[in-house]
């Protein structure tokens, strides 16, 4: 029975990297502990926990001596580390050099350039992902670094969603880099076309950076244009959550705003006819956008933007509809022709249940995961096999 131990720096089942980590425990047999600073919630899918305690951002080499303890209690025959572009870097650390190692590297975000900076605020961006100091790093961390620290550090694969993760690490000597998208539920449920009472939903946090301000604005225009049309908020309360209460309510009695935690998010899905997620920015949260591949899954219609963590998983006009970031008008549009053209609302509908089917299922994506795991350990048995 393979023991592997899981290192990441913040662990949250509800989160994107938390959730894919907690998916690979269940499905891929064998002991999976857990080593974090911290655990908001979720603990009970390890074999072990080992919270370290220490800073997020200095994580792990801020906390080296209990990492080596905890790394020592376990004994792991691997070590799956979960981390962002700085991934290469943490996989040098001192403890982790006598375990064999496979890498996820969830994203390689780069700071907003000058066309983006005018999508938000600075506040807004601040208190976001967007601009956090690791984005710095990330965005000056050069590729050639990172890909030499690979090599020192042993690791031979490299599993991310993010497409441009492949194309900055996938190079001819390099560890072999596994692209996997993960977030379809299995769920019999699905959603329907419904002229008469539509619903569009957006879920996640209550950020202006996830384009909430433009969802706002081009309801506006929606709700001119298709009568009796809702819009279904269900918020993770952040700092700016009073601003965009503030706004929905100043646009209407046709807005329901949810801050309690959803009990069936994929009931949320399946009872509306639209979802949108309008990101302002590549990377609001990391690829893929996990919320818009639950919507997927229950075929319900999509509406994001161009940005990497969408991109991600939706291929315009072919299971999902794309616009600007930033962009009520185009916003407008795209949800107004789900609302009112059944077929192209089934179009979608069928198109985006079937790519989350075939392309981003977790037994698919977890699939992937086990067979990392059995081409790191076989090729360690090969190594130590006299020849």
């Amino acid at each position: 029975m393979t023991r592997t131990a899981h290192i990441i720096a913040e662990f949250s089942a509800r989160e994107a990297m938390g959730r894919t980590v907690t998916e690979t425990v269940r499905r891929v047999p064998g002991e999976h502990h857990l080593i974090t600073t911290h655990v908001v919630d979720g603990a009970g899918a390890f074999t072990g926990v080992h919270e370290l305690g220490g800073r997020l951002e200095t994580f792990p080499l801020g906390r080296s001596a209990p990492l080596a303890a905890a790394l020592a209690g376990i004994r792991p025959d691997l070590v799956h580390l979960h981390a962002g572009a700085l991934g290469p870097l943490m996989a040098l650390h001192p403890a982790l050099r006598p375990y064999p190692k496979v890498l996820t590297v969830y994203a390689w975000p780069t700071l907003p350039g000058p066309a983006a900076w005018r999508r938000s605020g600075l506040a807004e961006m601040w208190s976001s992902n967007v601009l956090r100091p690791r984005v710095a790093l990330t965005t000056a961390l050069p590729v050639p670094l990172a890909a030499a620290a690979l090599r020192r550090a042993g690791v031979t694969t490299v599993l991310t969603p993010d497409p441009r993760v492949a194309g900055r690490l996938g190079r001819p000597g390099g560890p072999a880099i596994v692209r996997y998208a993960g977030g379809a539920p299995d769920d019999d449920r699905r959603a329907r076309f419904d002229p008469d009472h539509p619903v569009i939903v957006f879920a996640g946090r209550a950020e202006t950076v996830r384009g909430l301000d433009t969802l706002l604005d081009a309801f506006r225009v929606v709700r001119a244009e298709v009568p009796g049309v809702r819009l279904r908020l269900l918020l993770i309360p952040r700092p700016e959550l009073p601003a965009i209460l503030a706004r929905a309510g100043a646009a209407g009695d046709a807005i329901d705003v949810v801050t309690d935690p959803v009990p069936d998010l994929l009931g949320e899905f399946a009872a509306a006819q639209a979802g949108t997620w309008p990101f302002k920015f590549d990377y609001t949260t990391s690829p893929p956008a996990m919320a818009l591949v639950e919507a997927m899954a229950v075929g319900l219609p999509v509406v994001g933007t161009d940005v990497a963590c969408v991109r991600a998983v939706l291929q315009p006009g072919v299971n999902g509809l794309s616009v600007p970031p930033a962009d009520p008008p185009a916003l407008a549009r795209a949800l107004i022709q789900l609302l009112t053209d059944e077929p192209t609302w089934q179009r979608y509908a069928h198109a985006g249940r079937a790519s989350a089917r075939d392309h981003m299922s977790w037994d698919r994506a977890t699939a992937l995961a086990a067979d990392a795991y059995r081409s790191v350990l076989s090729g360690l048995a090969d190594r130590l096999t006299p020849g």
